[in-house]
């Protein structure tokens, strides 16, 4: 039988309550999938208490969730390495059970991940899932992008071979060195959006990388809520939140974190109550919590940002499981995702499967995902500019209720096309074929 190890540091964790982002929910998403096959012997290796599926390993000892979404950065760059090494030794120690010519492992996770260039060399091909391009991220919010990604990585190259590799902080080598290890070790590399298989190219280069990268865009799973219990919940919030059919309502929903751009549909809406284009009655709900690392100052900033509106109403329901995800987004007349960084945009998918029409900065995710029949996209020439580019999108938006409700239906339809099952499916056949070629090459070699 077939074996195929799936690590995943957040896999383990009750996404309902945990606020770890969308390459938690698609490693949980893609564990429950795998669990279905009758022919694939799984082992999933995460950190949480909750076992995602049959065969799940919780590594290292010690870890939870309580204490996983409050760490530092530095906190959490422990956490990265004591998962890493547990992870690797754990895949390592099991060689007499897991053939590399009968097994595969799938990473969930970059920085985070087992120590690849050991799997390497012991014979295990490696598929790497790209959730969050690490070094992209890293220049975007601790940079301000002053250098392009292939440039930053390049220039690191070089510091790197000026002295020896101990003297750099472990964060950078968890965001540098980490993701040159993923490039050079993985047997195929699975990234959800074309525009970050091209940054990723661009700074690294391999010559072979179309034949071991893929474009797989994750699309979206079935709601599993009671659409009776929602709609009659909505009911509810509209008396609650006092929303009348003259209410204009837009939603944002995503983990409370800096490179989500939270400060800067705030500040877009500051811009119309200044100009006089704030309509009448408008409420922005902004759904989530505060991520961990730099989460809860960043609420902080946001709540002020909020008290500062003087027309527009602001609420924090706070983090929604799906059920009252389902409850909110029939609320909306338009979904914004401002975000500054975003490598796929699993919540705008899930807003249009809810028939949401969509407003978004022109982030990795939406070059592939949005289209002009739901949605529209705000290019960030610089972050001083993006405010006034969304406060223009959405004073054109929000006055055309007959326009939006349109876009929708678009929407829900363009959702309906892009089912997760698939996307599941494609990346356990991309993997699983790899132990067909090692098997092949081992034939050859003989």
């Amino acid at each position: 039988m077939t074996t195929l190890v799936f690590v995943g540091s957040h896999l383990g964790y009750p996404m309902e309550k945990t606020p770890l982002g969308g390459g938690a929910m698609v490693g949980l998403q893609l564990a429950r999938a795998w669990a279905k096959e009758r022919d694939l012997d799984l082992r999933l290796l995460g950190s949480g208490s909750v076992a995602p599926a049959p065969g799940y390993v919780r590594l290292p000892e010690g870890a939870g969730e309580e204490k996983l979404v409050s760490l530092s950065e530095l906190a959490y760059a422990r956490f990265c390495r004591r998962f890493e090494n547990a992870t690797t030794e754990w895949i390592l120690n099991r060689r007499n059970g897991l053939d590399p010519k009968r097994a595969v492992v799938v990473v969930n996770d970059v920085s985070e991940g087992p120590t690849l260039s050991r799997l390497h060399d012991a014979g295990f091909p490696i598929v790497s899932l790209w959730h969050v391009d690490v070094v992209d991220y890293f220049n975007r919010m601790y940079l301000k992008h002053i250098v392009a990604p292939e440039r930053l990585t390049k220039l690191y190259e070089r510091l790197r071979t000026l002295g020896p590799g101990k003297m750099m902080p472990d964060v950078l080598k968890l965001v540098f060195e980490k993701q040159r290890e993923t490039v050079r070790c993985s047997s195929r590399m699975i990234f959800p959006s074309r525009m970050m298989a091209e940054t990723i190219n661009r700074c690294y280069g391999p010559e072979d990388f179309q034949n071991r990268g893929a474009v797989v865009p994750w699309g979206v799973w079935p709601t599993t809520a009671d659409m009776k219990i929602a709609a009659a919940e909505a009911e509810g919030l509209r008396a609650h939140y006092q929303i009348t059919p003259k209410t204009t309502v837009l939603m944002t929903l995503s983990r409370i974190s800096p490179e989500k751009g939270i400060h800067l549909l705030l500040e877009a809406l500051r811009l119309l109550e200044a100009k006089g284009s704030a309509n009448e009655d408008l409420c922005l709900f902004i759904c989530g919590e505060a991520a961990f690392m730099q989460g809860a100052s960043y609420m902080r900033q946001v709540r002020k940002a909020a008290a500062r509106l003087k027309k527009v109403r602001v609420f924090f329901p706070g983090y929604l499981a799906d059920q009252q995800k389902q409850a909110y987004y029939r609320l909306a007349h338009l979904f914004v995702s401002p975000s500054v960084h975003d490598s796929y945009g699993l919540n705008i998918v899930e807003a249009m499967q809810a028939g949401l029409p969509i407003l978004a900065s022109d982030h990795y995710g939406v070059q592939d995902i949005l289209k002009e029949s739901f949605g529209r996209k705000v290019r960030y020439e610089s972050l001083k500019q993006a405010p006034a580019g969304l406060a223009a999108a959405l004073e054109k938006l929000v006055g055309d209720r007959v326009g939006l409700a349109g876009m929708g239906e678009h929407a829900r339809r363009a959702a309906a096309a892009s089912p997760f099952e698939r996307a599941a499916a494609t990346v356990l056949s991309q993997s699983l074929s790899l132990i067909k070629e090692s098997r092949a090459a081992a034939a050859v070699s003989r």
